[in-house]
């Protein structure tokens, strides 16, 4: 059972660094292709606005790579200074692409239900990353790595925004009610998958979370 979970675990490892890698490749394309990259509903706003989504694509797309690396198994144990360090990079660019992307949120496509659904991912993605900040600082090892979790299953919809919108639009044959379940449907599952991951996780472990182990010495690698 433990070799099996240890396997399943490692290939959503190579799954989420694949996909991260990808979209993260895409949006920076914005950078470069500008025009012909925007989709055409989205384009006047995009345009009209580049302090924002050139910002948010670039750390959006950062923040997609090192959180898919972050997880990988041995890296916090085997590199504390390095996750440190990338630790620290995560949650700058996560300030930055989701501060952008709140900002983003009031002009959304879609009216009312885009701009609450966009707006609530900027701010659960900054939420639960400074949670997460906040809890490593506190020595709290254990609480640190779920609520990065959540964290990192926000920054994710990013690829699971561009893998169900073409698939609601097929569905509805129209961008626009497309477009405005994506803006939920995005990051409320990987949420949700995340927070069940969480609790299993706890529930595997018969210790009580606070007297975990801390790793004392991964804690001040990561803070000094």
């Amino acid at each position: 059972m433990t070799r099996a979970r240890h396997v399943l675990g490692t290939a959503i490892r190579i799954i989420a660094i694949f996909f991260s890698l990808g979209i993260a490749l895409y949006a920076l394309s914005f950078l470069v292709a500008r025009e012909r990259m925007f989709p055409p509903p989205l384009a006047n706003s995009f345009h009209a606005r580049p302090w924002s989504i050139y910002p948010h694509a670039l750390f959006g797309s950062i923040a997609l790579v090192l959180g898919s690396v972050q997880f990988w198994r041995n890296l916090p144990y085997g590199h504390p200074t390095l996750h440190r360090t990338l630790g620290k990079i995560y949650v700058v660019v996560v300030i930055g692409t989701g501060t952008a992307g709140l900002y983003m949120s009031f002009f959304s496509y879609g009216g009312a239900v885009t701009h609450a659904g966009f707006g609530l991912l900027a701010l659960s993605v900054l939420t639960t990353t400074a949670i997460a900040y906040v809890q490593i600082r506190r020595r709290n090892v254990a609480v640190h790595r779920e609520w990065m979790l959540r964290s990192f299953a926000l920054i994710f919809a990013a690829v699971t925004l561009r893998i169900e919108l073409p698939l609601l639009i097929i569905v509805f044959h129209d961008f626009a009610p497309a477009y405005a379940i994506v803006s939920w449907l995005c990051w409320i599952p990987n949420l949700v998958l995340a927070e069940v991951y969480v609790r299993k996780s706890r529930a595997a472990n018969s210790t009580p979370l606070a007297a975990r182990p801390r790793s004392p010495e991964i804690v001040h690698d990561f803070i000094a």
